[in-house]
């Protein structure tokens, strides 16, 4: 899934990271003080059960739940991910002369 956005003309992308792996964790929002809360899981199933079996065993069936991954934004075209790159260039190494100014 990725979600895209134009900004000032240029058009960006959402991604999950691919190095991101996607949790879970729940709470239970019974009124009678419970407590109860799933540990962060990257098995969503198994969340899932753990959540329907903590209802099956207390009557709660009110939770929160949270789902997190890491994103990323990146840039939709090839063109501006160049122009990016080479503008990105450019400020390191000014940034360099700036730092070989200051210790010289």
């Amino acid at each position: 899934m990725s979600v895209r956005s134009t900004l000032r003309g240029v058009v960006y992308r959402l991604l999950r990271h691919p190095d991101s792996e996607v949790t879970l964790t729940a709470r239970c929002m019974s009124g009678d003080g419970c407590g109860w809360e799933l540990d962060a899981t990257s098995d969503l199933d198994a969340g899932g059960v753990a959540v329907i079996e903590h209802t099956a065993a207390t009557g709660h069936a009110l939770f929160t739940r949270t789902v997190e991954d890491m994103a990323c934004v990146v840039l939709n075209g090839r063109q501006e991910q160049e122009r990016r790159a080479e503008a990105l260039q450019m400020e390191r190494a000014a940034a360099r002369q700036s730092a070989a100014g200051r210790a010289g």
